[in-house]
């Protein structure tokens, strides 16, 4: 049992076949390729744990700024003057490191193991899918960096409104364990999130939507955009909402241009809204 690759130089018997250059390769031959990319990717994962680890008092303090800035009757619950978050399990301390460690492996990790991944898929594909590949990994990494960013900004507003439903009387304190997977779960939503325009771009790219369509159906698309943003946002109040929704609006309509430059560039007629 035969694949083809993209390895070395050969020639083309065909037409369809011209489209991809090189030799074949086994499926044992893939396995072990497949072998070698996943323990590269293993390695950089756990190099990035490692620094990670060392750094992790520094990531927290970045962390925890969010909480930080909130108002002192909904954070100073132990009055101690501080923004202090405390620790309820014996292994919550490990724990909140490991996870801070994780925050630093994603960020260093991640181009690694997406160039790893383009590396393994590349000699199957076709010299015009490979130009595309790697401006779609930058922008990849790029986006989710921003929706995490984004994220961080609107965190401290998500927690002034949620802890301020206790009301008097009531005064919150956190764990650092609970607040940290808040902070993560968030971030990596909105991470997600803004990915939104490469699925677009891809499926376009695939020819399974044309931008004629995107505009015919833009209200629906506007629709589903709130609604992804009233589950998405962990407050759900309406200015947090609109400020997920507004950036997922704007991916749709620059997605909505980029089809059709991907349409004009095969010589397709768009399909009229």
């Amino acid at each position: 049992m035969t694949a083809t690759a993209a390895r070395g130089s050969g020639t083309p018997a065909d037409d369809e076949s011209s489209e991809y250059a090189g030799d074949e390769m086994t499926l044992f031959e893939h396995l072990a390729e497949l072998r070698d990319r996943l323990f590269k990717s293993a390695l950089a994962v756990v190099g990035g744990l490692i620094i990670g680890f060392i750094f992790r008092s520094p990531v927290l303090t970045i962390l925890r700024k969010p909480y930080c800035d909130l108002p002192n009757e909904l954070r100073d619950g132990l009055k101690t003057g501080n923004c202090d978050l405390i620790v309820l399990k014996v292994m919550d301390s490990f724990v909140i490191s490991v996870k801070a460690a994780a925050i630093v492996a994603v960020v260093l990790a991640g181009p690694i193991v997406c160039y790893q991944i383009w590396r393994f898929i590349t000699p199957g594909l076709r010299p015009v899918e490979r130009k595309y590949a790697v401006p779609f990994l930058i922008v990849t990494q790029l986006l989710f960096a921003g929706g995490a960013a984004f994220s961080y900004l609107l965190i401290p507003r998500a927690l002034e409104f949620l802890l301020g439903f206790a009301g008097e009387g009531i005064t919150p304190v956190l764990s650092a364990n609970e607040y940290l997977t808040f902070i993560l779960r968030t971030m990596m939503a909105f991470g997600i999130a803004f990915e939104f325009p490469v699925v677009l771009i891809i499926l376009s790219l695939m020819g399974v939507i044309q931008s004629g369509n995107m505009r015919k159906y833009r209200r629906h698309a506007l629709f589903g955009t709130f609604a992804a943003a009233a589950v998405i946002t962990p407050t759900q109040d309406p200015l947090t909402m609109l400020l997920m929704a507004a950036p997922l609006i704007m991916f749709y309509e620059i997605s909505i241009v980029a089809a059709r430059l991907i349409e004009r560039r095969r010589g397709q007629e768009p399909v009229a809204a």
